[in-house]
C-alpha cells in the first residue's frame, strides 16, 4: 500500500462557461459514467481523538491500494482484477453485482489531522484507516 501527503488544498474548477443549458446537455454523461471507475463502500466515524475511515475492498492486493492525504480530503484509489471465471470460457451469466476495475473513494477530512501519524491496515478485505486529529 502506498501512503502520501499532499500539501497543497484539493478542488475542483468550474468552467465559468458552465450554464444550465451545458448542464442538462450533458446529463446522459452523467446518468451513464463515461469510465468503470466506482466507488467502494464506505464509513466515517469520529472519536474523540481520532477520524477512522473503513473501506471495503475485498479482493484487492495490498499493492494496488494508494492512500493520498491532502489537507481536507482522503483520497484511496485501487483495482480490482476480473473474475477468473470471465476468461475461463463461461457459457452464460445469471448475476453480476460485484464491481471489478480500477477504484476510487474521496473522503472529506472534516477536521484538522496530523498527516504524520496515519495509520492503514487491509485485514480481511477491509482497509482501515485511523487520522490522528489535532489539538
Amino acid at each position: 500500500m502506498r501512503y502520501r501527503y499532499v500539501s497543497y488544498k484539493y478542488s475542483r474548477k468550474v468552467s465559468p462557461e458552465t450554464t444550465l443549458q451545458n448542464i442538462c446537455e450533458t446529463f446522459g454523461a452523467w446518468a451513464v459514467p463515461v469510465s468503470s471507475v466506482w466507488r467502494p463502500p464506505t464509513d466515517v466515524y469520529e472519536t474523540q481523538g481520532q477520524l477512522i475511515v473503513l473501506i471495503e475492498v475485498g479482493g484487492v492486493s495490498e499493492d494496488d491500494l494508494s492512500v493520498t492525504l491532502f489537507s481536507d480530503l482522503l483520497v484511496v484509489e485501487g483495482s480490482r482484477g476480473q473474475s477468473p471465471f470471465f476468461q475461463s470460457g463461461m457459457s452464460a451469466c445469471h448475476q453480476l453485482g460485484i464491481k471489478y476495475g480500477e477504484f476510487r473513494s474521496e473522503i472529506f477530512i472534516p477536521v484538522m489531522v496530523d498527516h504524520d501519524t496515519v495509520k492503514a491496515e487491509y485485514k480481511n478485505g477491509l482497509l482501515t484507516i485511523v487520522l490522528s486529529k489535532l489539538a
